[in-house]
C-alpha cells in the first residue's frame, strides 16, 4: 500500500497513516469494497506498531471511510456499499463467472489419474504408458541425423497417417485429416463446431468421466445405452433416437473404455443402418485399436460407412508416448476444413518436433516393428494380471478376459462395496478405478472396478493381487 511514514514529524504516526489511507479513498486509488489489509500485515509493511495501526483505522471507522466485519469475509473495508442498511457483500468476479465445473465423479477420476504417474503407490487406475511402451529401436539414429530444427511437418503427418490408415481399408487423402493434440481435444473441437446448450448425444454407458466432463460442461444432454457383451444395446439406442432426437451417435467399438468389450461386425452393420434411416452421423474413437491380443481385426465403422457419416477419431498417444502428442480427427473435407478454422481460431497446434519423430519413425519402417512388439510386451501383462484375479475370485471378484486393450473391467459381488474397495486399496499403496466413477447416473446391482496395465511392472501386478484381495476382504458388507 503507497503510505509513506515520516518518522520525524512532529504528526503522529497513527495521523500519518490515517490521513494518507483518507487521501487514497477520496482520489479513488482504493475503491469502495477493497479490503484494507490486516492490521499486523500493515504494520509489518510500514515498520510501526500493530496498535498505531489500530488507531488509524478506528478513526477511519469512526468518520464513516471503513467498516470493519466481523464475519467471513472478516476484516476492513472502504465504506459506502454497505451504505441504507444494505448487507456488506464481498464479490469474486471471475469465481462466480467460471461455467467449467468438475463434479465430484470427474474430479476423483481426474485425481487417480494424475497420481498414477507418482511413484508412491503401485497404479491400475489411469492409463499411461510407462517406458516399456516408448519406441526404443531406431530412435538415436533418428535424433543423431537431425540437424536442425524441423519445419512445419503437418501434411508429411497426414501422407503418414493416410499410409497406415489404407491398411484398415480407410481409403483417405490429406484433406480427409485433421490434426490434435489427442482425442479428447477432437471431441472438444466437434461440440463446439456442432452442438448448441440443450442438444443431446448418445455414449456407451459405462461412459470414461473426463467425456462426461466436455458434454456436460458443452451443456450437452448425455444419453447412455447399456453395454452388450458385442456392443451397444441397439434396440435402446434406437428407443432413445426416437425420444430423444440425438445429434450424434458417440462409440469405442474397439476395446471400449472401461468394458475392453469389442463390437461385433454384424452389430455394426445394424448400428451404420440405424445411424443411416435416423440421419445421426457417428463419432468412432479408435484409441487403443492397435492393442489386439487375439482374433481378427474387425472393419472400422468408418470403413464400413456408406453414408459418409462417420467422424474417426484416433490418437498416437498410447503407441508413441514421447510426451508429445499427435492425435487426429478423420472425416468428409467439408467438416475438416471448417475444423481446421476453428482449430487455427483456437491457435491449437501439435509439435512440429513431435510429428518430425513420428513421421520419421513411421517413413524408416520402424513403427510396425513397434506396435507388434507392444501388442506382445502388454500381452503377456493382461495374462499375468488375469492369472492372479483368477488365484483371487473366490473373493467375489470376476472378469470377462479382453482381446485386446489396456483395460480389464471386473464385476463385483454385490456384497462388495465399491467405494470402501478403493479406498481400502489406496491405503494399502495400490490406485484402483471404482466403476461408479463411469456411470453419470448411478447404476443398480453389483459394482465394478477398472484395472489398468499398461504403467505397472510385472512384479507390481502380483504385488497389487495381492493388495486387491486384502482390500476384497475388507470391503465386504
Amino acid at each position: 500500500m503507497n503510505i509513506k511514514i515520516n518518522r520525524v514529524s512532529q504528526t503522529p504516526l497513527y495521523l500519518q497513516v490515517k490521513c494518507a489511507i483518507q487521501n487514497l479513498i477520496l482520489s479513488g486509488e482504493i475503491s469502495h469494497g477493497y479490503k484494507m489489509p490486516s492490521e499486523r500485515r500493515l504494520a509489518e509493511e510500514l515498520q510501526i506498531h500493530r496498535n498505531t495501526v489500530i488507531k488509524a483505522y478506528g478513526e477511519l471507522v469512526d468518520e464513516g471511510y471503513l467498516i470493519v466485519s466481523s464475519k467471513s469475509p472478516r476484516g476492513y473495508f472502504v465504506k459506502e456499499i454497505a451504505d441504507d442498511g444494505v448487507p456488506f457483500n464481498r464479490f469474486f468476479p471471475l469465481e462466480k463467472m467460471i461455467r467449467y465445473h468438475f463434479n465430484e465423479k470427474e474430479k476423483l477420476f481426474l485425481d487417480l489419474f494424475c497420481r498414477s504417474e507418482s511413484e508412491q503407490h503401485i497404479s491400475m487406475a489411469g492409463m499411461i504408458m510407462d517406458e516399456t511402451a516408448y519406441p526404443s529401436h531406431g530412435m538415436e539414429e533418428i535424433v543423431r541425423d537431425m540437424v536442425r530444427a524441423p519445419r512445419p511437418q503437418e501434411e508429411r503427418t497426414k501422407r503418414n497417417i493416410c499410409a497406415l490408415l489404407f491398411h484398415e481399408n480407410m481409403y483417405l487423402s490429406p484433406r480427409n485429416i485433421q490434426l490434435v493434440s489427442e482425442t479428447n481435444q477432437a471431441l472438444h473441437h466437434i461440440m463446439t463446431l456442432y452442438l448448441k446448450e440443450g442438444d443431446c448425444i448418445i455414449a456407451e454407458e459405462p461412459v470414461v468421466p473426463d467425456n462426461a466432463s466436455i458434454f456436460r460442461n458443452k451443456g450437452i444432454h448425455l444419453v447412455t445405452v447399456p453395454m452388450q457383451p458385442d456392443g451397444m444395446d441397439l434396440a435402446q439406442l434406437e428407443a432413445a433416437i426416437k425420444k430423444y432426437a440425438p445429434k450424434f451417435i458417440y462409440t469405442m467399438p474397439n476395446y471400449h473404455n472401461p468394458t475392453g468389450i469389442v463390437m461385433s461386425l454384424e452389430k455394426r452393420k445394424k448400428l451404420l443402418e440405424l445411424a443411416g434411416r435416423y440421419c445421426i452421423p457417428i463419432i468412432e474413437e479408435d484409441s487403443q485399436r492397435d492393442f489386439r491380443y487375439e482374433g481378427s481385426r474387425i472393419p472400422s465403422l468408418y470403413s464400413l460407412d456408406r453414408y459418409r457419416s462417420v467422424i474417426y477419431l484416433d490418437s498416437f498417444t498410447l503407441t508413441f508416448p514421447m510426451g508429445i502428442k499427435t492425435g487426429y480427427i478423420v472425416g468428409p473435407t467439408d467438416l475438416i476444413e471448417t475444423l481446421g478454422r476453428l482449430i487455427m481460431v483456437d491457435e491449437t497446434f501439435v509439435s512440429s518436433l513431435g510429428q518430425f519423430l513420428l513421421n520419421e519413425y513411421i517413413e524408416r519402417g520402424y513403427y510396425q516393428a513397434h506396435l507388434e512388439r507392444l501388442a506382445a510386451h502388454y500381452a503377456g501383462k493382461l495374462d499375468r494380471l488375469c492369472r492372479g484375479l483368477d488365484s483371487i475370485a473366490h473373493l467375489g471378484i470376476r472378469y470377462t478376459r479382453p482381446k485386446g486393450g489396456l483395460l480389464l473391467w471386473c464385476s463385483l459381488d454385490e456384497r462388495i462395496n465399491e467405494r470402501t474397495l478403493y479406498q481400502e486399496a489406496e491405503k494399502r499403496g495400490l490406485l484402483i478405478m471404482p466403476g461408479f466413477l463411469f456411470y453419470p447416473n448411478g447404476y443398480k446391482g453389483g459394482g465394478h472396478v477398472r484395472l489398468c496395465f499398461s504403467n505397472i511392472r510385472d512384479e507390481d501386478i502380483d504385488t497389487g493381487v495381492q493388495i486387491l484381495a486384502q482390500a476384497l476382504e475388507c470391503s465386504t458388507e
